[in-house]
């Protein structure tokens, strides 16, 4: 793929022309495609009493442009409102038992600690990696981790510093352990170009609104397909058998609960923040997301030496 042309590209985001941009760890601003996707939902709405918007089937080409851009089976995504939203499924996913540990680490945002307190009460031990000077090595999970340790949990870049977490390692000593890894991974998305199955992570929260250009209330979750059909949940329906009547009668619908990711999904999809999603997804694949990582790089490498000069 050709470079892009940078200069060009900043006219996509009428932001910059009043502002200098830089709290995307926060939100990014939206590029001009996110503002016609939402006019061309209501457009639809207006005009075709939403045949377009609402469609089932724009879902699923969502779900399939999403998964191509990540580095994913579209079986493997599900439709969530946040990362938040992403990790209470996880959090809630595996049978634990009184005196099993969870490790994170002193680096998470909150919310990645939250969501897992519940099992404290039900006598599951939280742990925490410990940083040192600002880097999580593997060292620092394996000092946490012992034989009781059924899920660890970390961001794959932190929204404190931006180390960005060695996950293929990780994930392949957690695997070594039968050790469930779960990751915060929405700093990362649309950012860095390694696809997400082979990232050695179990299941990879991510929110929409920042490098992937989405509305605020928009994500997805991503699940290994050979795990997917064996989470169990109070708010997750279970799995339906191949074959089964059931299965038969919901195997082209946006309602189809057998065994895939869609099944973390319940009730009415977030049509718009789909549709949006499936715009910044489009928009990101023709730049290019090891232009974008690469250009990341190039930028982050000039502000760290101007900072260090001043």
């Amino acid at each position: 793929m050709p470079t892009p042309d940078w200069t060009a590209l900043r006219g996509e985001f009428p932001t910059l022309q009043n502002w200098t941009y830089l709290d995307v760890a926060r939100k990014t601003i939206p590029p001009r495609c996110q503002q016609q996707a939402v006019a061309s939902y209501y457009d639809d709405v207006y005009a075709e009493a939403g045949a377009d918007a609402w469609s089932a089937t724009n879902v699923a080409h969502g779900r399939s442009e999403l998964a191509k851009l990540l580095g994913a089976n579209p079986a493997e995504i599900a439709f969530t409102k946040n990362t938040t939203e992403g990790l209470l499924i996880a959090a809630h996913a595996f049978d634990l038992k009184a005196g099993d540990n969870i490790v994170l680490t002193d680096m998470e945002h909150v919310a990645n600690i939250w969501v897992w307190k519940h099992w404290e009460k039900k006598g599951v031990e939280i742990r925490f990696a410990k940083n040192r000077d600002g880097r999580l090595a593997l060292q620092s999970f394996l000092d946490a981790i012992d034989q009781r340790t059924r899920v660890v949990s970390t961001a794959y870049i932190t929204y404190g510093n931006g180390y960005r977490v060695n996950l293929p390692e990780l994930g392949a000593a957690c695997r070594e352990r039968n050790i469930r890894l779960v990751v915060d991974g929405v700093q990362a998305a649309g950012i860095i170009a390694t696809p997400l199955n082979q990232l050695g992570a179990d299941i990879i929260a991510i929110g929409g609104h920042k490098g992937l250009f989405g509305l605020t209330g928009s994500g997805i979750v991503y699940c290994r397909e050979e795990l997917v059909d064996t989470i169990r949940t109070p708010f997750v329906k279970d799995a339906v058998a191949p074959g089964s009547a059931t299965a038969k009668a919901h195997v082209n619908s946006q309602f189809d609960y057998v065994r895939i990711a869609h099944r973390f999904e319940g009730g009415n999809p977030n049509f718009l923040g789909i549709r949006v999603l499936r715009a910044g997804a489009k928009f990101i694949e023709s730049i290019g997301l090891a232009n974008i990582e690469q250009r990341v790089r190039q930028l982050s490498d000039t502000c760290l030496k101007a900072l260090k000069k001043a």
